[in-house]
């Protein structure tokens, strides 16, 4: 083996040093919420965002295709010459494997030094001094009362299709385009809440990933929040919202399901409000039925016909879609959370009622 290539494959280590950074960064989350993702992660998120943010299509669901085409032809031209070769046969089977490790390492270490990392930072309950700790079931049926009616009188300022469903103000490409001034205006009570770039973006191949339970997907290596466009329109804003969040710097699941309710909630425009708070009361709605399915039964019957049919709307996207794919696509995104730090896996998703009952008990000062 040359010096070039033995040189080539000392990157090799980057998977271990990768690893360990991790568990390190995970060992120390105020270090890592100071340095990295109140520092560095700061200047790689302006730097990559505003280095694709400006088109208008998704880079990463163009590269992804590409990408794997190449590793494919890569693979089957590999294997070909192994069958090939005679007297070499184990050089080029050597050479192939240290290749795989090679791109595996590369994408494992460019994933936690761009975006990764942030997976161990503090909690956001910490950054933002809210209390999490268990709720009884006559406080979690007092704050969804109180989202219940917010998001009632939200549902009458909204407009609708023909089919008595919510739309966002200006279509889809409304939405898209007014998305970050919720940041912005978050961004008066939290500091860093203004450093989004660039727009969701809407994913072309929607029709195929809809089928994956898949309603947004943050690209970390181009620092694009994209979304699904066959999602129901009155969860369009909230998503796109949600995927902000993890460009933000907020990895975990729970947290960036309470920043799209926050974010959304202090938005100029009340389509972008209502859908998240229709969002958080779906969520706390599924929190009730889990506990106690009568309180579950009056709450439900307390909603106006305009949320009941946006909340249809919701039921039928998943029955259409549901199916092994989607099956699949849930077991894998739960194993990558667990891998990440985020114990309960895709159950992480509604542990954002958590932090909403936390900021309830903070705005009205009850069950000190």
């Amino acid at each position: 083996m040359s010096t070039k290539i033995s040189k080539k494959y000392l990157m090799i280590l980057l998977l271990p040093f990768g690893y360990f950074l991790n568990a390190l960064s995970r060992s120390n989350s105020i270090l890592t919420e100071k340095i990295y993702s109140s520092g560095i992660y700061r200047g790689i998120s302006w730097l990559v965002g505003n280095l694709w943010g400006w088109l208008p299509f998704s880079v990463a669901e163009l590269l992804l295709p590409a990408l794997i085409i190449l590793a494919v032809s890569l693979l089957i031209a590999w294997m070909s010459r192994l069958i090939r070769t005679r007297g070499k046969r184990w050089i080029v089977f050597r050479n192939g494997v240290l290749n795989i490790l090679l791109a595996v390492s590369l994408l494992y270490f460019t994933f936690v030094a761009l975006w990764g990392l942030n997976y161990n930072r503090q909690s956001l309950s910490s950054i933002l001094g809210l209390e999490i700790r268990p709720a009884s079931l006559d406080e979690l049926v007092e704050m969804t009362e109180a989202l219940l009616d917010e998001t009632n009188r939200l549902r009458e300022k909204v407009e609708e299709d023909e089919k008595g469903v919510m739309v966002p103000f200006g279509g889809f490409k409304g939405a898209f385009d007014r998305a970050r001034e919720g940041y912005l205006a978050a961004a008066e009570y939290i500091p860093g809440f203004d450093g989004v770039y660039g727009r969701p973006k809407p994913l072309l191949f929607s029709s195929a990933i809809a089928y994956t339970n898949i309603w947004g997907i943050y690209s970390p290596f181009t620092a694009e929040p994209n979304v699904n466009m066959k999602i129901p329109s009155p969860m369009l804003p909230s998503t796109m919202m949600h995927e902000y969040a993890h460009q933000l710097g907020f990895a975990r699941e729970d947290e960036a399901n309470y920043i799209s309710y926050l974010t959304c909630s202090l938005h100029p425009d009340v389509d972008f409000r209502y859908s998240g708070s229709l969002s958080a009361l779906n969520y706390s709605m599924n929190a009730v039925y889990g506990q106690d399915q009568e309180s579950w039964r009056k709450l439900y019957d307390r909603l106006s016909e305009g949320v009941k049919r946006d909340l249809a709307e919701n039921a039928r996207y998943h029955e259409k879609y549901d199916g092994p794919v989607r099956e699949a696509t849930s077991k894998t995104n739960d194993a990558y959370l667990k891998a990440n730090n985020q114990v309960d896996g895709e159950r992480s998703y509604g542990r954002m009622v958590d932090l909403l009952l936390a900021q309830y008990r903070f705005e009205n000062k009850k069950y000190e």
